[in-house]
């Protein structure tokens, strides 16, 4: 018995001693709880619809005001091409496109329905099905006909659960192997006492960093591979886009994935703090990257939050490129967002290994 009680004594001591262990156990789960509330919701509202309102009436006007009242879709451009309007939708700039053609009042006024052309991004099923429940009770306070939403589901129309999944889950896949390979590698190198004799070798500091990520960055290529090769073959997934693009877009991903893991390996004492810090990061990029709910719910300092986060970024290209067929071009924005969090985490990471080592 007393034999016991000296190891709850000993466990309670270390412990105490233990602070950094003992906040992220206490802290952790108040923080998950407090962001995943926030951003787990699957209540679309407010999606990014671009309009090309080629008969700009007071009837068109009104039209698009009624349906932006109801709170579902909010306008981001006003385009007078209707093939521009597409293309937005392409790139992943909007999620719904409208096109009111020419003759849409005088249609209306002599009593007929017009027809509205209506694209709908399919590559987010949660997005598609709230996108489409606009349109199903068109405005009733306009004069005379009612407007005929001719609806034209893109990239997915059958909406098949695995086209938009997949694309996410190799993201999630990525990231949980990428910041897990790197997140013990120099938190291993303090506890088996082989960090000193790395310090006295000729390699810089930057070098010593760039050298642990290289070999990960290879094996995370080829993890890539694997999984696309899975997702053809398992669940029927075929990337509409190039493969080549899609890998050459995924190495900032990797990149900034892995100096995340250094990151916390710098910041962690022991392989169970690395483990924990890992978990604080890893949920997040999951949850508020757009995989489990769309985005759009989030609250604006969550939005915000979500932006800083790769996983974030290379979801909408694994869905831009697989999905929706965009090319190198039409996902720019994200490509280069992704290689400023990787220069800024191997920045960081290696500001902070000097400060471990001190």
């Amino acid at each position: 018995m007393n034999g016991f009680l000296s190891v709850i004594l000993k466990e309670f001591m270390h412990l105490r001693r233990d602070r950094t262990t003992l906040v992220i156990a206490l802290a952790l789960p108040m923080l998950q709880m407090t962001i995943f509330g926030y951003a787990i919701n699957f209540d679309v509202r407010h999606i990014q619809t671009a309009v090309a309102d080629l008969d700009n009436s007071r009837e068109s006007r009104q039209y698009l005001a009624e349906l932006h009242a109801g709170q579902y879709i909010d306008y981001i451009a006003n385009l007078s091409d209707p093939q521009a309007v597409a293309q937005m939708l392409k790139d992943g700039s909007a999620r719904v496109g409208i096109t009111i053609p020419k003759g849409f009042a005088k249609t209306m006024l002599q009593g007929g329905n017009p027809q509205v052309g209506v694209m709908i991004d399919g590559s987010d099923a949660q997005v598609s099905v709230r996108a489409r429940f606009a349109f199903v009770n068109p405005p009733s306070t306009l004069p005379k006909g009612v407007p005929d939403a001719r609806i034209n589901v893109l990239f997915n129309p059958n909406s098949k659960t695995a086209n938009f999944m997949i694309p996410g889950l190799i993201a999630v896949i990525l990231q949980i192997v990428t910041v897990a390979l790197t997140a013990f590698s120099i938190v291993r190198e303090k506890e088996m006492g082989t960090l000193e004799q790395l310090m006295v070798t000729p390699v810089g500091r930057l070098a010593l960093m760039l050298g642990k990520l290289v070999p990960y960055a290879l094996l995370a290529m080829v993890e890539l591979l694997a999984v696309m090769l899975l997702s053809n073959y398992l669940f029927g997934v075929i990337s509409s886009g190039s493969l080549i693009t899609l890998f050459v877009m995924s190495i900032p991903f990797v990149v900034a994935s892995l100096a995340l893991g250094l990151l916390i390996s710098t910041v962690a004492q022991t392989q169970g703090q690395a483990l924990q810090l890992t978990q604080l990061t890893l949920l997040p990029s999951i949850l508020l990257s757009g995989y489990v709910s769309p985005r759009e719910t989030m609250p604006g300092w969550l939005y915000m939050i979500s932006t800083a986060l790769p996983a974030t970024h290379y979801m909408q290209i694994t869905r831009g490129i697989m999905v929706r067929g965009a090319g190198f071009f039409d996902l720019l924005p994200q490509f280069f967002t992704l290689i400023l969090i990787a220069t800024v985490l191997v920045y960081a990471s290696t500001a902070r290994f000097k400060k471990s080592i001190a």
